[in-house]
């Protein structure tokens, strides 16, 4: 039997100087997340159960399209390894009814250099980072791959620049100086604060997807730049929450009014399976989730 959990995050809303007594009732909008599927045909490692995550993905996509759902977003990771197991699990996200979105992760890039700019056209995306609006709700999705010592080809200049900034790192001792982390570049930080201005003057509310964490402190597996992205943020009061993968155990966070929501990684143990529906409301956000996301109301 599938267990469906309930997340409360409770936005400010102001109406002619006041608070809203009353919340509202009616959502204005829902979107599906999936975090870390990271498919491959592989025996289990660990606690991660590789082949199971087709048939995990299979029954969320049922769930998913028994909803109406503006779109699905998954935060990274589709793949564990090898280009080709883009091949299996692809198709699986044609069969969604709403629109499929995707956020890059480490492992989608656990590939052969010479498959390396095959990724993005196989995840469908255009560009690596992109922004869409839906009424008085936006959203962003970011590349936290963008600089990593990974992402590109091994005889890359990029490679032995992040490769260099991943020394630095280690050498402050941040807990994020992982080979599996990255960073965001200048010009993706440009361009989120353009769109965050964007949103500001449509009168949007923001929600920001990336594959890794910034808030909490997670074990490790925070963006290698959390801090700067974190500290872009605190200049706005319009951004909702900051939803990510990446760290399978899950985590949450609030910090100057946004909601930082780390969902499970689906990959994680052989029988459950891990996923939400968003319900976003004029007041709040009601993340509904599914197998392993925890019971949790936030006020």
């Amino acid at each position: 039997m599938k267990r469906r959990n309930f997340l409360r995050i409770t936005l400010p809303l102001t109406v002619a100087g006041h608070l809203r007594a009353e919340p509202a009732e009616t959502p204005e909008l829902l979107f599906g997340v999936i975090a870390d599927p990271q498919y491959t045909d592989h025996d289990p490692g660990g606690s991660r159960h590789y082949r199971q995550s087709l048939g995990k993905l299979r029954t969320a996509i049922g769930e998913l399209n028994e909803h109406p759902l503006k779109f699905v977003v998954t935060l990274g990771d589709i793949i564990d390894r090898d280009f080709k197991s883009f091949a299996d699990i692809m198709p699986l996200y044609k069969k969604l009814k709403a629109p499929a979105h995707f956020v890059p992760g480490n492992h989608d890039f656990a590939v052969d250099d010479a498959d390396k700019d095959k990724i993005l056209p196989a995840l469908n995306m255009e560009k690596p980072y992109s922004r869409e609006a839906h009424g008085k709700w936006a959203f962003l999705y970011l590349d936290g791959t963008d600089i990593s010592t990974w992402r590109q080809t091994k005889d890359d200049p990029r490679t032995a620049e992040a490769s260099t900034l991943l020394k630095k790192l280690a050498a402050e001792k941040l807990p994020q100086a992982q080979s599996w982390n990255a960073a965001i570049g200048a010009e993706q930080m440009a361009w989120i604060k353009q769109e965050l201005e964007t949103a500001k003057a449509a009168d949007q509310r923001v929600i920001v997807f990336n594959h890794y964490p910034v808030i909490p402190a997670n074990a490790g597996h925070n963006l290698w730049n959390d801090r700067e992205l974190v500290a872009l943020f605190e200049q706005y009061d319009h951004i909702a929450a900051y939803m990510n993968g990446h760290n399978h155990a899950g985590n949450y966070g609030t910090h100057h009014g946004c909601h930082y929501v780390n969902f499970k990684g689906m990959v994680e143990t052989a029988d459950n399976t891990a996923y939400g529906i968003v319900r976003c409301y004029p007041d709040r956000l009601e993340i509904d989730g599914f197998g392993n996301e925890p019971d949790r109301t936030l006020d």
